[in-house]
């Protein structure tokens, strides 16, 4: 497995594609928030974009899984006589890696110009209580990559899920949903509408993360490449 992470990271270093979805998402989340930060705060603002950027995460799933099946090149590991399980947690692990340094670094990078233009405290504990959040986020892309084994498919129903998601989130009262859904949490904590018990929220994320993997895993283990 750690050949298989090594591999993966050296391709993230020989590919412009990552670079420039981790780049638009930052852009994009700039562009979605210049107007609230008056109001909200820097960091708050820049939670606001997170669930409707989930787009940005599906084309990152699309480039780093999707179109490995595509080439065949997961199918030349399988080939190649790595396990089944080793080949799922190294793509996994290198995808998860990079959605989730997209959405922090994108949360410090706002927090930092509050920071230094208002003398906004970077709300360190806040971010670590949303990483399941932001964890759940991003496996939902991936479980429909591995689901699907390509990139058609994969971008079709991730568009399809996007679009029932925004439907979804724009559609009062915002907390009867968005407390059963990860992407829905980034939402309440800019709202001001958190549940008292946070552990409601992390146990929520938990049961997600867990039912994403393992169906992800199933998926995959259980397919058959040729």
């Amino acid at each position: 497995m750690t050949k298989i992470i090594r591999a993966e990271f050296y391709k993230l270093g020989k590919s412009i594609a990552p670079w420039g979805i981790m780049l638009g998402y930052f852009l994009l989340c700039s562009i979605l928030v210049k107007d609230r930060y008056d109001l909200v705060g820097y960091f708050k603002a820049s939670l606001y974009p997170i669930p409707f950027l989930l787009f940005m995460h599906t084309a990152l799933a699309i480039f780093m899984i999707g179109n490995e099946f595509d080439r065949r090149l997961i199918q030349g590991y399988v080939a190649s006589g790595n396990r089944r399980i080793n080949i799922f947690l190294g793509k996994l692990i290198a995808y998860l890696t990079v959605s989730l340094v997209m959405t922090v670094a994108t949360l410090l990078i706002h927090s930092l110009m509050g920071l230094v233009k208002c003398g906004e405290a970077i709300p360190w504990r806040t971010i670590l209580l949303l990483l399941p959040s932001f964890l759940g986020v991003s496996l939902f892309p991936a479980f429909l990559a591995f689901v699907f084994k390509d990139i058609g498919r994969t971008l079709g129903t991730g568009l399809i899920s996007y679009i029932i998601m925004v439907f979804s989130l724009n559609t009062a009262p915002l907390s009867d949903k968005a407390v059963y859904l990860p992407y829905g949490h980034p939402l309440l904590v800019f709202a001001d509408i958190v549940p008292g018990n946070i552990t409601s929220l992390l146990l929520i994320d938990a049961v997600w993360i867990t039912v994403l993997a393992a169906g992800s895993y199933m998926a995959f283990s259980r397919s058959d490449l040729k």
